[in-house]
């Protein structure tokens, strides 16, 4: 212990090496491929991470299987796509306006005590809305308060678990074990939902709310078993507002950067929002009840895992400009297919294809400005990634809600499959603005 903690002292990182390196994806160990070879479970090695990584996991598979369980209760509840809207949309808006505070916090406290807490909040919540199923007196209003309160005790958490991850593996594993924190997120939203709908069938909503609740407690006793080595705690001389300027300013100042931001945040609101509406579609359209809605999830979650295989296999054959373009139009065509299929087994391939789709644009992406930005600013400029990837998304889900309660699911699916397609089209007829993208 006290020899991986004089190797952790000697490697530790700043905050901002932290934000540009959590902000890679699953391929971001092809970046220094060149210069150290890379073993795929190598952080792993470090007890505390290990740890760590596997209370993640139990954990993660716990929130999706609550995640499924609420839309379907949502929709039983209300049969409103409006209301499924809304509830994610409370539930993501605090991303939106609290991660930078987030930061700071996690600058100014120990951030496993920070974790601990945000934890323990959401263990939590998740407790008494179970309960409140249970009891039948659960209601859209409490919904959305336990909704916003999870989203807010999220964003505190959310920057203090990845600047946690440095403090527990050397620099030279670091991002080794970004790769892994990434893929375990993939694997549990790939098993959650597909058991979750089995829980629901043979115990009930309520009882996916309980086992959530039980699944922080993995985490929790993770987190007081590592002892990452204290640090100091020292305040910013710099304001969150003139490190966010300044990453604003290089995009509009880097065509190509600005245009990628654009992409993320498009895919983000008109794509990934979709899922909102998964829950209609398995009651409503595809007649599959809780079963099918959990399949449709972990669908997406294997296509996401396969996703990150191929964009690791394909980085150094195809363009990354190449991946961004074909991954927003086939993402545009799945999702017009999946908008109108009545077919089960066709939307579910539909559903592992927009997996593929999303995660191979977003990675690229992600992987190109990373490349792209200057070292002192990228911290900044992965920030404002992050701010597109899971900041609009509530704006979308909002967006896509309220359509569908006024034109339809699959008319309004289309809509946002259209606005992908134009995107893509863009790109193709005016290469120039990729053309710093590797």
């Amino acid at each position: 212990m006290d020899k991986n903690h004089n190797e952790l002292g000697n490697d530790r990182l700043t905050e901002t090496e932290v934000l540009e390196t959590e902000a890679a994806s699953p391929e971001a160990a092809l970046i220094e491929k060149g210069t150290r070879r890379w073993s795929l479970f190598s952080s792993l090695r470090y007890a505390e991470y290990r740890y760590l990584w596997s209370g993640a996991l139990l954990s993660n598979i716990g929130t999706w299987i609550q995640s499924v369980a609420l839309g379907l209760f949502v929709f039983q509840l209300t049969h409103s796509e409006f209301t499924l809207g809304l509830v994610n949309f409370s539930s993501s808006i605090p991303t939106l306006f609290l991660a930078l505070v987030g930061g700071i916090v996690a600058d100014r406290y120990q951030r496993r005590s920070l974790i601990i807490v945000t934890q323990v909040v959401q263990m939590l919540l998740a407790l008494t809305l179970g309960i409140l199923i249970s009891l039948h007196t659960a209601n859209v209003a409490n919904i959305i308060i336990i909704s916003l309160v999870t989203g807010i005790a999220s964003s505190f958490g959310f920057p203090a678990w990845l600047s946690l991850i440095p403090e527990l593996v050397p620099k030279k594993d670091l991002l080794n074990a970004v790769a892994l924190n990434s893929a375990q997120f993939n694997v549990a939203r790939l098993i959650g939902p597909a058991i979750a709908g089995f829980i629901i069938s043979l115990l009930g909503v309520a009882a996916s709310f309980y086992i959530n609740s039980l699944s922080f407690l993995a985490v929790i006793i993770a987190l007081l078993l590592i002892k990452p080595p204290p640090i100091k705690i020292r305040k910013s001389e710099v304001s969150v507002w003139k490190n966010f300027t300044e990453g604003i300013n290089y995009a509009k100042e880097h065509t190509s950067a600005a245009v990628l931001l654009i992409c993320v945040g498009t895919l983000t609101t008109f794509g990934m929002s979709h899922t909102t509406l998964m829950p209609v579609y398995a009651i409503d359209i595809l007649k599959t009840g809780a079963r099918g809605l959990g399949y449709l999830f972990a669908a997406t979650g294997l296509g996401a895992v396969t996703g990150a295989l191929i964009v690791a296999g394909l980085t150094h054959i195809i363009p990354r400009r190449n991946l961004i373009k074909l991954g927003i139009f086939s993402y545009s065509i799945l999702l017009l297919v999946f908008a109108f299929s009545k077919v089960f087994i066709i939307s579910l391939l539909a559903q592992v294809g927009i997996g593929i789709a999303f995660l191979t644009t977003t990675s690229s992406i992600n992987t190109s400005l990373q490349l792209m930005a200057p070292t002192q600013i990228r911290g900044r400029v992965m920030s404002l990634f992050v701010w597109a990837f899971m900041g609009l998304f509530p704006i979308g889900s909002l967006i896509v809600g309220s359509l569908a309660r006024l034109i339809g699911s699959p008319p309004t699916l289309a809509i946002g499959a259209a606005v992908l397609l134009i995107t893509s089209a863009i790109l193709y007829f005016r290469p120039q603005l990729l053309e710093n993208v590797g």
